[in-house]
């Protein structure tokens, strides 16, 4: 795999910033640290035609944008391809979208490799450097406070999903529910079973949630910070559904910690019927500050 940053140390801090050409915009992958603050912008250097071919978003070029403590990373791409009548069309074409999607995430991903990291939706767009220019230096304090907070740590996610209902596993539930449940001859309980499936399934997503949140606490001492996500709309017709879903800011030092934590916790976790399970690392993306917000 090529590094998506192997042009980026060629780069000129003193070159002025391109000039657009008509049709083109400033392709915004994500804000870092400056290593040494500079007040102009920067730019120059050709990452190479031969991408451009295999999706890169980057376009003419992955560039460097500073202002102030804020180095934005940045490519000049072809504004007829995020907008416009075909646009759409573009965005829901996996061929083009995938590594166009790829590349965007390398670049941020290499980035922190050696700076902490604001990452920048994919296809966000400036209608020209002056513009972007503007935008850092409106919320230039906001964006290094972040960085600053995010030094050496990582994003981690934490998903528990339920599998509830399966008659076993209903059963066990209503025992769980109802202490008599137990004496109950076998047809009758499973007459209930049929009767009772909806408030069985949601008493076992209560207990679920219940035992994801003690979950949480008990990992809270390895982060610095935690945020639930939004689970989405449940499929009737799925075995397995959603519980919860956190997003964990940890530093690095804690990382194998947590990761051994949570593999102890599922083991626990899955005789409930609950799987716990943890990806990462990501950029900080749940964590970012709202730009746009009113101030």
């Amino acid at each position: 795999m090529r590094d998506p940053m192997r042009d980026v140390a060629s780069l000129s801090c003193c070159a002025p910033a391109p000039v657009l050409e008509s049709g083109e915009a400033v392709c915004l992958f994500a804000f870092a640290l400056s290593a040494e603050p500079h007040h102009g912008p920067s730019g120059g250097g050709d990452p190479g035609g031969d991408d451009l071919a295999g999706g890169d978003p980057a376009g003419r070029g992955l560039l460097l944008h500073r202002i102030g403590s804020v180095t934005a990373l940045v490519g000049i791409v072809s504004l007829a391809d995020y907008c416009g009548a075909g646009a759409e069309r573009r965005l829901a074409d996996l061929a083009w979208l995938a590594p166009r999607a790829r590349r965007h995430a390398e670049i941020v991903a290499q980035t922190m490799q050696w700076s902490p990291v604001f990452p920048a939706p994919f296809g966000t767009l400036y209608k020209s450097f002056d513009n972007l220019t503007a935008f850092i230096q409106r919320h230039h304090a906001t964006i290094v406070g972040f960085l600053r907070t995010v030094v050496d740590k990582e994003e981690w996610e934490l998903r528990a999903d339920g599998q509830f209902d399966s008659p076993e596993t209903l059963d066990q539930l209503a025992c769980a529910a109802r202490p008599e449940w137990r004496d109950l001859p076998k047809g009758v309980r499973y007459m209930r079973l049929c009767r009772d499936r909806s408030a069985l399934l949601d008493f076992g997503r209560v207990e679920a949630t219940a035992l994801v949140s003690d979950l949480i606490k008990e990992l809270q001492p390895l982060t610095d910070a935690f945020r639930q996500h939004d689970n989405g709309q449940r499929m009737e017709s799925s075995a397995t559904e959603s519980i919860a879903r956190y997003a964990l800011l940890v530093a690095k030092t804690n990382a194998a910690t947590l990761c051994e934590s949570v593999r102890e916790v599922a083991l626990v976790a899955s005789r409930r019927h609950v799987a716990i399970t943890l990806s990462g690392p990501w950029a900080p993306f749940s964590f970012r500050p709202d730009l746009n917000a009113p101030t």
